[in-house]
């Protein structure tokens, strides 16, 4: 009896390493699993599904060319009148206060589109802005150029949290300038668009009446 029960044991013994050790297999590959997710979290879901955005590949890329669409959607409503557009004019007074500021709205009051213009002696800018249905920019064009003959495009592409995924600039004329290759957060309307708008302006307004333009502070 008792050379039964130490048989049993020892068979007990031998399967319980058996199970530890295929226990212990699986652990390995979850583990790795883990490392892997971290690793993908960096990027956004968006550009997983779609795949990097590349200089080879950047006109083509299927988020580029739903932002391309958006755009062309916005332009359409500012054409076809569905979207408000409203203006405003300023003297210049300084460098780069704004020199004109455009806006259009859909009819539930979200800003799709944003304009501003601004420059100095020896250099010009426009910055054009479009915006999604949930208030997120998705593309930025800027447009300008210097007294050297220099005329610049610089592009700048969004995901739908408004967060950069593509930025290309051009010089499509002249020697170049000192335009920042990564344009500044700062000299861009990424949020609030129409406070921006509507914002006072070191410089005085040109205020509009009957079709003429009347100066004001003259």
């Amino acid at each position: 009896m008792r050379q039964a029960l130490s048989s049993i044991r020892a068979l007990l013994i031998t399967l319980g390493g058996v199970f530890l050790a295929a226990a212990a297999s699986h652990v390995a590959p979850i583990s790795r699993t883990a490392a892997s997710v971290a690793t993908l979290s960096n990027h956004s879901p968006a550009q997983e599904l779609r795949g990097e955005i590349t200089k080879a590949n950047w006109r083509q890329h299927p988020e580029i060319k739903s932002i391309r669409a958006l755009v062309q959607s916005v332009t359409a409503g500012m054409r076809r009148k569905s979207l408000t557009v409203r203006k405003r004019a300023f003297e210049y007074c300084e460098p780069y206060q704004d020199a004109e500021r455009t806006i259009a709205r859909d009819s539930a009051g979200r800003t799709r589109y944003y304009r501003n213009q601004g420059g100095s002696e020896d250099s010009s800018l426009t910055w054009e802005h479009y915006y999604d249905a949930a208030g997120h920019p998705r593309f930025i064009l800027i447009t300008g150029g210097a007294v050297n003959g220099t005329k610049l495009e610089h592009r700048i592409y969004f995901d739908e949290a408004g967060e950069r995924i593509w930025e290309e600039q051009t010089y499509r004329k002249g020697p170049g300038y000192t335009f920042p290759e990564k344009w500044p957060a700062d000299q861009l309307q990424l949020i609030n668009p129409l406070e921006k708008f509507l914002s006072a302006s070191a410089c005085a307004e040109v205020k509009q009446k009957a079709g003429k333009q009347k100066r004001s502070g003259r």
